[in-house]
């Protein structure tokens, strides 16, 4: 499906009613809806389009739900007529979305225009770039994508279902000069790749940890790009963003961020959007976020808290050992994830997807004797499974369950 904006123009005007609860397969007509009701001025939730009804009742959405819809009367003459509109009433508008829950229940949370778009830039600059659309589209990072690409009248090219094999000839097809995407999508790609992308200016990361050796595996694929790692969440939207894994802390939300001194990133309530589901220390919202505190204003990214597994009463950071494994020769990506066990509580499970043709006896053998070498013993894993594939959450996320 190819659209333009003028398409958009005139489907919005023969836009008449809207469901209130958004669960659409293609991305453009997502946003679409998405867009009707900002114009239009009515709340509206987003669900993942492979929700099963299963799943959506465990969120407290009766089923009989998705069908509501509500009466909306559009009529706009061009695209910077509905600019205007979407800046004006989305002050008033809400969207309600839901966290991946990559270790946890969902929770729901509501923003605004002004929280959505916080960090869009716009200006004659940014006209000519053309976007590579890599994250689910109903998540907060999707939004960010399409409203920054939205804002500067941009092109889109949503590749986050495509067939891998097709990437690297779209990507030079359309000139494509923005990617954004989680490291587990780029790793999932990068091999799929036989040569340059030289159109490609900007490769972002955001979602998960910055991976270094990704970062220069990437810069060969795109020799002109620059690396941008970004801190999101659903909860707060962008906040950090940084040209390597060490984020500054902007001025301007100093007072507003904290890092407790169990080194778990704090941010104001103010900073986030609504919900019903945050738990509040006093005004201050716990992300979940263990980060290494390099001074006042610096930082990085270790872990989410509910991802450290106990392992006979130490605390393993499963990032350190999947960096470890990450290093050798051969292995594309890793997940390490816990599973019970009498004895000790957990034992370190890691799933490993390979190059084509590795002997996996061999490497299993390496694996281990370097693991030995480089960490303590409760951190190598008891059991390497090799997989063709990692599974993944619907934001593209590695899945640690």
């Amino acid at each position: 499906m190819q659209k333009t904006y003028e398409d958009l123009v005139h489907e919005l005007n023969k836009t008449k009613r809207i469901k209130t609860y958004i669960k659409e397969k293609e991305p453009y007509e997502l946003y679409k809806d998405l867009l009707a009701s900002i114009l239009a001025c009515k709340n509206v939730v987003l669900l993942d389009s492979d929700f099963s009804d299963e799943e959506i009742s465990r969120l407290g959405i009766p089923i009989e739900c998705l069908e509501k819809e509500e009466d909306v009367e559009i009529n706009v003459s061009s695209f910077e007529e509905i600019l205007r509109l979407v800046e004006r009433n989305g002050k008033a508008w809400q969207v309600t979305l839901y966290t991946s829950g990559t270790t946890g229940r969902p929770k729901k949370v509501s923003h605004n225009i002004e929280t959505l778009t916080r960090y869009v830039r716009i200006g004659e600059r940014f006209r000519n770039n053309v976007w590579a659309f890599a994250y689910n589209p109903t998540h907060f990072a999707g939004l960010q994508v399409f409203f920054q690409a939205f804002y500067n009248e941009n092109p889109m090219i949503y590749i986050f279902e495509m067939d891998k094999r097709k990437i690297e000839k779209i990507l030079n097809e359309f000139k494509v000069t923005h990617i954004s995407a989680t490291p587990t999508f780029y790793r999932s790609v990068v091999p799929y790749f036989k040569g340059q992308v030289p159109s490609v200016e900007r490769v972002t990361m955001g979602g998960e940890k910055f991976d270094k050796r990704l970062a220069s595996e990437l810069l060969k694929i795109f020799p002109n790009a620059k690396i941008r790692n970004v801190y999101a969440s659903t909860e707060a939207g962008s906040l950090f963003a940084a040209e390597g894994e060490v984020f500054e802390i902007d001025p301007e939300i100093a007072d507003k961020v904290r890092i407790s001194e169990d080194n778990e990133l704090l941010i104001h309530r103010s900073l986030l959007g609504y919900s019903d589901d945050f738990e509040l220390d006093g005004e201050w919202y716990r992300t979940g976020d263990i980060v290494e505190k390099i001074d006042e204003r610096h930082f990085r990214f270790s872990t989410r808290k509910a991802e450290m597994i106990n392992i006979g009463g130490y605390k393993v950071n499963p990032h350190e050992v999947e960096d470890e494994i990450r290093k050798i020769e051969g292995v594309i990506d890793v997940v390490v994830k816990a599973r019970k066990n009498a004895i000790t509580g957990n034992i370190l499970v890691a799933e490993i997807k390979v190059k084509n043709g590795t002997n996996i006896e061999e490497k299993e053998k390496e694996i281990m004797a370097v693991l030995s070498e480089k960490l303590q013993r409760w951190k190598v894993p008891r059991i390497l499974k090799f997989v063709e594939e990692l599974e993944t959450t619907r934001t593209g996320k590695r899945l640690r369950k």
